[in-house]
């Protein structure tokens, strides 16, 4: 199941790396509109995915697992900022100016709830695979961005592609796909197929994330006037 789900999410890494975002970023002139419009999104979504974290944390019972899932919390409140601040700088604006109104557009809303939903599931497997996209994206996406060659020395996005291909954003992996095993081999195997949906729709709403900063995505006024 594993290595069908990475065979799997290949598609969706590939189209990433030919979109907007991601190729804006690799030539070095992504705007500071789209930095600003993922950054107000992405903050959110990681206190949610923090949150997320927490509430697994009382789930599963073993220490090793709690462990981990602290040391991730860790890692989005005191190291993944950094991967932020990457972004701020080169807009040329304070990080905090920035997020200061945080902004939950319809993209995002619906990743973040597609996660709370698998949350709410009898096995911890569909929150896992649910989550797990998001390191597993970031990284693949990074490595093969900065493996082209195409990111110049003076780029100002290539310490973001540094950030998340470097050890220390990815070694959460190993662990991740060991728990998602560990918890899915508890399923019948027509369950353990759900498990790679959740996961393949996670990967789409990454790359509906990115795409939604290049369009400048919003809620229609109906909405937002309410």
């Amino acid at each position: 199941m594993i290595n069908e789900m990475k065979e799997r999410s290949q598609i969706f890494i590939d189209k990433i790396l030919a979109d907007d975002f991601i190729k804006q970023m690799m030539a070095g002139n992504l705007s500071d509109e789209a930095i600003c419009h993922y950054l107000k999104a992405d903050a959110i979504y990681l206190e949610k995915f923090a949150d997320i974290y927490a509430q697994l944390f009382a789930k599963i019972s073993d220490k090793a697992s709690k462990d981990f899932f602290l040391g991730q919390i860790d890692f989005i409140f005191n190291h993944e900022v950094g991967a932020h601040h990457i972004l701020a700088k080169a807009a040329g604006r304070d990080y905090h100016d920035i997020i200061a109104d945080k902004a939950w557009y319809p993209s995002s809303d619906h990743y973040i709830k597609h996660m709370y939903y698998q949350l709410s599931q009898d096995n911890p497997a569909y929150i896992l695979a649910a989550m797990l996209p998001c390191p597993w994206i970031y990284q693949q996406v990074a490595k093969k961005a900065l493996e082209t060659g195409k990111v110049a020395s003076d780029n100002p996005f290539k310490a973001w592609f540094e950030f998340y291909a470097a050890d220390e954003a990815t070694a959460c992996l190993p662990t991740y796909f060991d728990l998602l095993k560990r918890f899915s081999s508890q399923l019948p195997e027509e369950k353990r197929k759900e498990m790679i949906r959740v996961f393949l729709e996670s990967c789409q709403h990454e790359r509906n994330f990115f795409q939604m900063a290049i369009d400048q995505e919003e809620w229609p006024e109906e909405v937002r006037n309410v």
